[in-house]
């Protein structure tokens, strides 16, 4: 049970660093979603001009 218990620590050790370490990361700017309301008619979205409306963001 207790090497069970310590290969699943490590697996979620491993899970949290490689997400920590991936070159595309989520856009501050639209949280993922591409798009950001606009700011003068509240539903409508603009492309985000950060991530290019991908959602994600390279770390270089």
């Amino acid at each position: 049970m207790e090497l069970f218990l310590a290969f699943l620590v490590a697996a979620l050790v491993v899970v949290a660093v490689s997400h920590q370490r991936n070159p595309l990361k989520v856009c501050p700017k639209c949280k993922g979603a591409g798009m950001l309301p606009s700011g003068i008619r509240s539903r409508r979205y603009r492309p985000c001009p950060r991530c290019g409306r991908k959602g994600e963001i390279s770390t270089r």
